[in-house]
């Protein structure tokens, strides 16, 4: 079904993927893994017959049911042999258009009955087809695409961090769904950096390494004797403990939340919250897709307006509005948004990026200063300073998730809000990046309120969790490592 001879990629940097070779039988289920830059996401649109910009065939060849894809895939190829879900599912849905039409343009059918079967088969009711992507959760955009790609019963479906998004009943369901779609022939190509997700249904695990393959195995066999340091790192990594034991609460509050509620046109999402941040001290929210973390996290940052409440820093009221806020709270207050699409634009260097926060929020103005401060806040997210000069477009996911959290820590935040800011991260960076942000937490006093759905982000990385339910909070006991729920 897909045969990959020899494949070398290009970039001015130099080779992406180097000579990589593979093939996937017809209803086999192939997972590539490995670290963020490793060369996942290219090999998976490379699949597609895609090259992002400024990447460039070396040499070899793709084929997929007996087409080649490079350089130019058959007309036929993509959607009803090959699909494909993106590595962030919301950019791949139109902003302006309800479920119900992209589903339907996707089928190329008419009517309720197809739009409402695609939905469920990802285990989202129906009556969300008449929202748009912006009225959904991030867990509930990335299911919404994933019943378009499915849309059209295709041959391979090409899976780039499916479930990296998603709480874990959604997780469960799209994994579910997936089987299903396993057993009834259908070949997946899975890129993942989250070992557990392919666990149980992988056949063969590929493990990428610099653009190199350095494992190919039967799942099993990775999964429990890995022979690649590049394997082992990921398996030691995802198979860590990472838990703390609790920590006595104390301090004044640095930030205070009291009776939020919040709106998303007519429909209410969050319902008299009230939560309190520490110095020094992180504060987990979880809960479902669509119960109203993410607009939590915004609401605080002064990118959604509260209906109602107060937010309190050092016991001062911030406006609704970020705009309306002053500099040194708009500095002191920072969020790493789960997309880095929300903070990142696609014609601006990582060194603009970088550069902005530093000059507007930290008034920096000489140009020799702003650079060296660019290459440390690179280097304290383990980035190479040559990344300064490129593009988001030419970044792993990982490395754009990185340079997100590198532009909040440049406005020196008091307060640093992570909505799902390791979703993306394979799990040895993962595990850097909880590390990074604890120490800051502690080592500087910096309050961190962390969205998750992932209860071992709770364990490695939270003093205290709470958990949202249809918009309402309920206190939840910090539970020591290695304890059940």
């Amino acid at each position: 079904m897909l045969s990959v001879e020899n494949l070398t990629l290009r970039s001015a940097q130099g080779p992406v993927l180097r000579g990589v070779s593979l093939t996937a039988r017809a209803g086999e289920t192939l997972a590539v893994v490995g670290a963020s830059g490793s060369g996942k996401t290219t090999l998976a649109l490379a699949v597609l017959g895609h090259l992002r910009p400024g990447i460039t065939l070396g040499g070899g060849r793709v084929r997929v049911a007996g087409h080649d894809t490079l350089p130019e895939p058959h007309p036929q190829l993509r959607g009803r042999t090959v699909a494909y879900l993106g590595q962030d599912a919301g950019s791949t849905l139109n902003p302006y258009r309800r479920l119900a039409r992209t589903l339907s343009t996707a089928s190329g059918t008419r009517g309720e009955h197809p739009v409402a079967a695609l939905l469920h088969r990802v285990g989202l009711p129906a009556a969300l087809a008449g929202r748009r992507p912006a009225e959904l959760s991030g867990g509930q955009q990335q299911r919404a695409a994933l019943a378009a790609a499915l849309a059209r019963d295709p041959r391979l479906l090409v899976l780039d961090e499916p479930t990296s998004a998603l709480d874990p009943a959604a997780r469960d369901e799209v994994r579910a769904e997936l089987a299903r779609v396993r057993a009834a022939g259908v070949g997946l190509l899975w890129i993942t950096h989250d070992l557990s997700s392919i666990d149980g249904l992988a056949d063969r695990i590929v493990v990428l390494d610099d653009g190199r393959i350095v494992e190919d195995a039967p799942a099993e066999r990775v999964l429990t004797a890995p022979a690649s340091r590049a394997a082992a790192a990921l398996v030691t990594a995802a198979s860590a403990a990472a838990g703390r034991p609790p920590r006595e609460s104390g301090g004044t509050p640095l930030l205070h939340v009291e009776g939020l509620t919040a709106r998303r046109g007519t429909r209410q999402v969050l319902h008299n919250v009230g939560l309190t941040v520490h110095p020094g001290r992180c504060l987990a929210v979880t809960g479902a897709s669509g119960s109203g973390k993410t607009t939590l996290a915004r609401c605080l940052a002064g990118l959604h307006p509260p209906a109602a409440g107060t937010v309190l820093l050092d016991g001062r009221p911030l406006p609704g509005r970020a705009h309306k806020r002053r500099t040194a709270d708009r500095a002191a207050v920072q969020l790493v948004p789960q997309s880095p699409a929300e903070t990142l634009h696609p014609a601006q260097t990582v060194h603009d990026a970088l550069r902005r926060p530093l000059r507007v929020l930290r008034g920096m103005r000489d140009a020799q200063e702003i650079d060296e401060e660019i290459e440390r806040l690179l280097a304290l997210v383990r980035l190479p300073a040559g990344l300064a000069r490129r593009l988001p477009g030419r970044l792993s996911g990982g490395q754009r998730q990185r340079v997100a959290l590198a532009r909040a820590l440049a406005a020196g935040p008091r307060v640093l809000l992570c909505d799902e800011m390791t979703s993306a991260l394979d799990s040895v960076t993962q595990e850097s990046v909880l590390g990074l942000v604890r120490q800051l937490c502690e080592e500087q006093s910096l309050g961190v309120l962390v969205i998750t759905h992932d209860p071992r982000v709770v364990r490695r990385i939270a003093d205290d969790e709470v958990a949202l339910t249809d918009g309402e909070l309920a206190r939840r006991p910090r539970v020591p490592a290695g304890q059940a729920r």
